[in-house]
Formats: structure tokens, C-alpha cells, sequence
């Protein structure tokens, strides 16, 4: 458990880098491929295919995630 979270956590501070405007264009990229960033905890299990959905919106970005 936790890795959907710091996988979006990280997400956010490597493409935003603190910018309120991108972090919303991370959520909304998120939400249109059906991940409520608003509803995911440490505690929310780790579904391989919201996994493989958080890498795509990454790839999409340019950004590289290290998990």
C-alpha cells in the first residue's frame, strides 16, 4: 500500500515544481484516465492498472518517476 500515493506525489512535484496551475493539470490528466487524485491515501491498495495509468500520464508529461 502507498505506492499510488507517492507515485502521484512525486508526479506533481517533478512536473509542477510548486506551480498551482500544473498541479491541477496533473489532476485533471489523472481524472481523465479515472484516477480521483482527491480520494487516494497511503492507505489505498495498489492497483497495478492505476499504476500503469500514473506512468502513462508521466510519460505524457516528460517526466520520469523514480518508484
Amino acid at each position: 500500500m502507498g505506492k499510488t500515493k507517492r507515485l502521484i506525489d512525486e508526479l506533481v512535484r517533478l512536473k509542477a515544481q510548486g506551480n498551482t496551475f500544473q498541479e491541477l493539470n496533473i489532476q485533471m490528466k489523472l481524472m481523465f484516465k479515472g484516477i480521483d487524485v482527491k480520494n487516494i491515501s497511503e492507505q489505498t491498495l495498489d492497483d497495478p492498472s492505476t499504476i500503469a495509468k500514473i506512468y502513462e500520464v508521466a510519460q505524457a508529461f516528460g517526466v520520469k518517476l523514480a518508484c
